[in-house]
């Protein structure tokens, strides 16, 4: 049976970064196909929509489990010069 601690990604800050970056990724399509089809009337809100999500994503806290950043709570996780030597 799977670790019930294993990470996921699935906290709201992955899902946001993963959101923004399907939509950046989906913009020069988006903005072909209005060019193609003459109807530029979208492309400004289209940019919007992806500046938005990107500052959406960039705004939500780390959540989950071991934020904010996955080693801090890793025993032996000191810089070298401050590492306990046994």
């Amino acid at each position: 049976m799977a670790d019930k601690n294993y990470h996921q990604g699935h906290d709201p800050k992955s899902l946001a970064l993963n959101l923004a970056t399907l939509l950046l990724f989906l913009l020069p399509f988006a903005l072909y196909h209005d060019y193609a089809t003459n109807d530029s009337q979208n492309v400004q809100m289209y940019m919007m929509v992806v500046v938005g999500s990107l500052v959406f994503s960039l705004v939500v806290p780390p959540v989950g489990w071991m934020r904010p950043h996955p080693y801090t709570d890793m025993p032996g996780n000191e810089p070298l010069r401050f590492r306990k030597s046994s």
